[in-house]
């Protein structure tokens, strides 16, 4: 996401500068052959501990660069070090949460100390940037004393997830275009992607659909376990992590997109992705994703931690072939309005405002070019 917001951002004729941890090893980054600068700095040691160390990274950044505005993706830890540098840091700062809901079922939040950095770092920035109406609403409620709250969605490539794309090589000759079903993120419980299985077993669905699980995490192994269990093993298939133009061809030969979250999202933007392709989507309704999945417009809503609420909506789904027609046809529409072009001009305006009416230190500040850090 903050790739593709920097190089629009570029390409509106502003300048940005990255700061981003170095990579685990044995990862090496390719910076150079990024279009915007990036700056390392080195993996936060802990989230409890020496957290404010990491100051030093970022006002060394400012002295070199100079940026006008500092735009955080991340309330904690990243957003938390810049509050701290705010008495060093004469710019303003914007702050976007992407990790997820900010409720009791944020295991971060159980935690006194943590919480309290949140509160501080909500009530101390000069503006939130809300992916959602329900993330808003997290931000008012766990900080009612916060500033300022601007509602802006994340973006889709949706040229990158509808330019046709031939077949792959490597994937499994047995899968077939058009006959499957697709999951789609990380393997873990909170995605909800067991209860897939057991909903794909449990339909009694026909033997010729197949489903695909794309993504990898902690519970990829007990997930393939569970698939054998179930009786599965030959119309499931796990293909790991995938991108570019294996991705792109998984999402428009799927019949259809699931994503079974058990938890509250901070943005669908899977559900996105697949409605560039053209292709629908099955989702539980739980923030962050009732907002972006209109019930029997441009997929269908289940609730959430159901087996059988959801084995029933892939039973509607895939016993109705017009109307998943149809709703693939409202996705490709509907999606039109995140073009990342928009959601960068909106980021500009918001950013162009603060620097224009916030600070006393930045009055008078002449229009055009600006620079910002992105972290």
């Amino acid at each position: 996401m903050v790739d593709t917001l920097a190089r629009a951002i570029l390409a509106l004729g502003h300048q940005v500068v990255v700061l981003a941890p170095k990579p685990r090893r044995p990862l090496k980054p390719s910076d150079e052959e990024l279009p915007y600068k990036v700056v390392r700095h080195p993996r936060f040691y802990s989230t409890h501990r020496f957290v404010s160390w990491y100051r030093g990274a970022l006002l060394r950044l400012y002295r070199r660069d100079k940026f006008d505005l500092l735009h955080c993706h991340g309330i904690y830890p990243a957003g938390y070090v810049a509050m701290l540098c705010r008495a060093a840091l004469p710019v303003p700062l914007v702050v976007t949460n992407h990790e997820g809901g900010l409720g009791e079922q944020n295991v971060r939040l159980a935690k006194p100390r943590i919480r309290a950095r949140y509160v501080e770092t909500l009530a101390r920035v000069d503006l939130l940037v809300a992916l959602s109406e329900s993330m808003e609403e997290d931000y008012r409620r766990l900080c009612p004393a916060a500033r300022s709250v601007e509602r802006i969605p994340n973006g889709v490539d949706i040229e990158r997830w509808s330019g046709r794309c031939d077949r792959p090589f490597g994937l499994d000759d047995k899968l077939q275009a058009g006959k499957y079903i697709l999951y789609l993120g990380r393997l873990r419980r909170r995605k909800g992607v067991d209860l897939l299985l057991n909903g794909f077993a449990g339909a009694s669905l026909d033997r010729a659909c197949q489903l695909v699980i794309a993504g990898e995490g902690d519970d990829g192994a007990a997930l393939r376990a569970q698939s054998e269990a179930l009786g599965l093993a030959d119309r499931c298939f796990f293909v790991g992590w995938v991108d570019g133009t294996t991705k792109a061809y998984l999402l428009q030969q799927a019949l259809f997109t699931v994503i079974p979250s058990r938890l509250e999202e901070a943005f669908g933007l899977v559900a996105l992705e697949s409605y560039a392709a053209g292709r629908p989507v099955a989702a539980s309704a739980v923030a962050g994703l009732r907002e972006l999945v209109i019930d029997g417009v441009t997929g269908m809503l289940f609730e959430p931690d159901s087996v059988p609420a959801l084995a029933g909506a892939l039973k509607i789904m895939l016993g109705d072939s017009a109307a998943v027609q149809r709703m693939s046809d409202q996705a490709r529409h509907w999606v039109k309005r995140f073009y990342w072009s928009d959601v960068a001009r909106r980021h500009v305006e918001i950013y162009q405002a603060l620097l224009d009416g916030g600070r006393a230190d930045l009055a008078g500040k002449e229009n055009g070019p600006s620079r910002c850090a992105q972290v």
